[in-house]
């Protein structure tokens, strides 16, 4: 998780080494490039719950066609998502007010990662496949040796050479779409060695509407909930451009930074998806709720050491990515706002995790409604529109929502822990 955060922090970085504008560009795109990880995000979350609890009831038949259903699946979202991307992405930012050298640069970078939407899907599936048997080491592998080939093939992409043109922030993405694919390759392999699919038994690989009802019904909440973080960017970012390029391109870096924090909450919820899912299937409450003990308690310790750190050093990490005072200044005001909050961050993701691995998606879906959208939204019009007030304010508007609905989800996830706790004890 490290090494996927750092990937994106170098293309960040090398886009600062354009201009200011190619920054702002990369921090418009990126949430228009969280729908393609919101749906490989939820396939994945969704198919992973599932196969966990197949591998725990010991059903290997059902954990097979599981495997065999998503893969099929998520192959025909990615060529959907294709389409649809490179259809509607220019009129999305204009809307969001993108207009000239700005929307080129910005089309620039998402033309290429949608043509290799599929890349990213796959790799994702494969990963949740070998997650929930357990194995989160061979993706590890592929995301460290993913960030060092973007180290070289990023800057060769971006100003050329050894016989490839420049090709500017579009090499940037170039480069990202040829690393996916490698690491789809290398991924489809693990899972085909391993035994969890065969490609020979094409038939298994034939859409199945029961099947694909089942992944859908855990897959979709799963979906939404990400997806709602794009949304969130889309919503902040229309906000942002009343405060001119300067603020969106120190939201794109503020939020690189904020990915490096929330490190610990990506690793645990990969690890909760797995443990709390295989023992749901076999009827282990009491390591449900030892996973969760531990799993809060590891991951509050980590985050607000690292929180900490971010905070004080806040100048300095925004002075990596541009040299820019203005993006600089809005940053570091931003972090300052953001960091206090970050154990809120792992509290909600840690509790969503355990209720996506129970099978119980939903509440996911309206959290993430509700923290992303309906309460910022009007907090947002108030005080940028009706009063006029400083940026500071989106950032404390972002703040109150997100400890709300971590006081809820929290209260929320406890008690269908309690209840299922009951109900294995009742029948036990």
């Amino acid at each position: 998780m490290f090494f996927q955060t750092m990937y994106n922090v170098v293309d960040s970085f090398y886009a600062g080494k354009i201009s200011t504008q190619a920054l702002a560009a990369l921090g418009l795109s990126f949430p228009v490039f969280l729908l393609i990880i919101a749906v490989s995000g939820g396939l994945s979350r969704g198919s992973s719950a599932l196969i966990a609890n197949a591998i725990g009831a010991g059903d290997r038949e059902r954990q097979r066609r599981f495997i065999a259903q998503a893969l099929s699946a998520g192959v025909l979202v990615s060529v959907t998502i294709t389409v649809l991307g490179l259809f509607v992405c220019r009129p999305v930012f204009r809307t969001l007010g993108a207009e000239g050298d700005y929307l080129e640069l910005s089309m620039a970078y998402m033309v290429p990662v949608f043509l290799g939407s599929t890349f990213f899907v796959v790799n994702n599936l494969c990963n949740a496949i070998l997650v929930a048997a357990g194995d989160s080491k061979t993706f590890g592998k592929i995301l460290v040796a993913g960030f060092l080939l973007n180290l070289l093939l990023d800057p060769w992409f971006l100003y050329g050479g050894l016989g490839v043109p420049a090709m500017g922030i579009a090499g940037i993405a170039w480069a990202t779409v040829l690393i996916q694919f490698i690491g789809a390759a290398l991924m489809v392999t693990a899972v085909l060695r391993r035994g969890f699919a065969e490609f020979g038994n094409w038939r298994s690989f034939v859409p199945d509407v029961k099947v694909y009802v089942e992944i859908a019904a855990q897959a979709l909440p799963a979906m939404f909930n990400i997806m709602q973080v794009a949304i969130s960017f889309f919503v902040i970012t229309f906000f942002l451009e009343s405060y001119g390029d300067a603020a969106v391109a120190a939201f794109g870096v503020t939020t690189r930074i904020e990915q490096i924090v929330l490190l610990p909450t990506l690793g645990l919820s990969a690890a909760i998806m797995a443990m709390v899912g295989q023992n749901n299937g076999a009827g282990r409450t009491d390591r449900i709720v030892e996973t969760m003990r531990v799993s809060i308690g590891v991951g509050l310790a980590i985050n607000l050491t690292i929180s900490g750190l971010m905070f004080l050093f806040a100048r300095q990490m925004m002075a990596v990515f541009t040299s820019d005072p203005e993006v600089i200044k809005i940053g570091v005001n931003c972090l300052a706002v953001i960091m206090p909050i970050q154990w809120s961050y792992i509290m909600t993701s840690v509790h969503l995790a355990m209720l996506q691995a129970i099978k119980r998606p939903m509440y996911g879906f309206f959290e993430s409604m509700f923290r992303k959208v309906v309460l910022p939204v009007p907090l947002f019009a108030l005080f940028v529109w009706s009063w006029q007030m400083p940026i500071e304010w989106m950032w404390y508007a972002v703040a109150v929502t997100n400890v709300m609905m971590t006081v809820v989800t929290v209260f929320w996830a406890q008690r269908v822990l309690r209840l299922l706790r009951g109900g294995s004890s009742a029948t036990g």
